[in-house]
């Protein structure tokens, strides 16, 4: 893939607003020419593990790519659903070696955004831009092989 999202650049989009699932939906749409606006829209909620500590909207994020190429969308998808588990678990699999979790509340070192009382610290958002583009590197060389 020709359009290699770097942490500058995630950190760059997360500086404008958008989530790091969203920082994902840029890479995803421009890689593969889709309607970038459309993409950051179906996005736009799954940042902070869908706002509640779960999966980490970068991994989110690259999923929908996995989806957008691998996807089916006919009845009884057979091999293809089982083409797409696998890969699904191999980028989930490769974060997880990279990072130690694929859960949002993790990598960000116990914030939750489901707790009401939570509270961030400096540093809290510190490594997103480091998750968004191993997220995408791992998630471009899947597509690629």
């Amino acid at each position: 893939m020709s359009n290699k999202m770097t942490e500058e650049r995630a950190q760059e989009l997360m500086g404008a607003g958008f989530h790091c699932s969203q920082v994902l939906a840029c890479h995803i749409a421009e890689v593969l020419d889709l309607d970038k606006e459309m993409w950051l829209k179906i996005t736009s909620a799954l940042g902070g593990g869908c706002n509640h500590g779960d999966t980490c909207g970068a991994i989110s994020g690259a999923m929908l790519g996995l989806g957008a190429v691998y996807g089916f969308s006919n009845e009884n998808p057979g091999e293809v659903d089982t083409f797409i588990k696998e890969k699904s678990r191999e980028l989930q699999a490769r974060f997880i070696e990279k990072h130690g979790s694929v859960l949002c509340r993790d990598l960000l070192n116990g914030y939750d955004n489901a707790d009401p009382n939570r509270e961030s610290k400096p540093d809290t958002w510190d490594k997103c831009g480091l998750y968004c583009a191993d997220a995408a590197e791992i998630l471009d060389s899947i597509i690629e092989k």
